[in-house]
């Protein structure tokens, strides 16, 4: 009887992990981070039509964030969806994504750590506007 018991928590799990709900999984997120590279580090931003499939490439991609380095994806997206407001020639707009550029700065380069780290992906160098350790 514990066979059959056992043998059926086993077959929910198995089932429950094939749905389609997408959640972290860092297999997943750094598959994507790998598969994306270059539209994530180097996008084709020719026309501002081009803004809003970038940002939502880093939100889905962010869907599969591990918990681990969640927090600081969401920032670096944060800061990419600020940088999009600017509107030339207004400097509230441009002031307010350069604070949340600074802002953002460490989250960028923890980010760029751990996909290293766990990943063994390179996002290439890291510019950022202030030293860090």
């Amino acid at each position: 009887m514990l066979g059959v018991a056992t043998a059926l928590v086993v077959g929910a799990l198995v089932v429950g992990s094939c749905g389609g709900d997408e959640g972290p999984s860092a297999e997943r997120f750094c598959g994507e981070i790998d598969v994306n590279r270059e539209r994530l580090t180097a996008p084709s931003l020719t026309y501002e039509d081009d803004i809003a499939p970038l940002l939502a490439l880093y939100r889905d991609i962010g869907a599969l964030a591990p918990l681990a380095i969640e927090k600081e994806w969401d920032q670096v997206v944060l800061n990419y969806e600020t940088a999009s407001t600017v509107v030339p020639g207004d400097a509230e707009s441009v002031q307010r994504a350069v604070t949340m550029a600074y802002q953002s700065e460490k989250s960028a380069a923890t980010v760029s750590e751990w996909l290293m780290v766990n990943c063994a992906v390179d996002i290439g160098p890291l510019t950022t506007l202030v030293p860090h350790p």
